[in-house]
């Protein structure tokens, strides 16, 4: 599967986290240096998502690498190959974000009638000149598009998961409109829970 997807739709674009997770042995310590792939069957959107990740966690005082940076052929990355790749770069993180699913759903939404009053006088008796104003709202259907990725912190030294969160965007109108949605929020938890500097 392709990491992102495009979904043309007009409702704004927001990313939730869940499933966040973290190692019990592991001692939560700011990474300087960061390694950053995307897994992705298209290389284009492999390399889109990598520099959009790589940038916001620059901006978080990280010096994030994109793995097509070092490592550009996809099809041979393996744990041997990024180990090697990484040794002697002073790297200490390697961030992992693969695609798990596309959800699409539909909800109808009734008709619905409002009535209202409408005061034609007012004062003491003004309620003998009470109308109704009624509203009427068409029936309509609600279309969302949620784009689920994985992501995986790894030590780059001892090489074992030590945080791990599961992500939905809702209704990205585009790849780079998803993954910028996406990235900022993922960088944003990272530093939060200290494995990045926080500003």
């Amino acid at each position: 599967m392709a990491l992102v997807c495009i979904a043309c739709v007009s409702c704004a674009t927001k990313t939730e986290l869940s499933g966040v997770w973290k190692a019990d042995s592991a001692k939560a310590r700011p990474m300087e240096q960061i390694l950053v792939i995307g897994i992705a069957e298209n290389d284009i959107n492999r390399r889109s998502f990598e520099d959009n990740f790589a940038t916001a966690l620059k901006e978080q005082g990280v010096d994030a690498v994109p793995s097509y940076h070092i490592l550009p052929n996809p099809d041979r990355l393996s744990k041997e190959s990024i180990q090697q790749a990484i040794r002697g770069r002073g790297i200490q993180g390697v961030v992992v974000t693969q695609l798990v699913g596309v959800d699409e759903r539909e909800e109808y939404i009734p008709p619905k009638t409002y009535v209202s009053p409408n005061y034609y006088g007012r004062g003491m008796y003004g309620y003998y000149g009470r109308g109704y104003e009624v509203t009427h709202t068409p029936g309509y259907t609600i279309n969302t598009t949620i784009v689920r990725l994985e992501t995986h912190l790894y030590d780059a030294s001892s090489a074992e998961l030590v945080w791990a969160a599961h992500s939905g965007t809702f209704n990205p109108k585009s790849i780079d409109d998803g993954v910028g949605s996406v990235t900022k929020k993922l960088s944003k938890r990272l530093a939060a829970d200290g494995f990045t500097p926080e500003k």
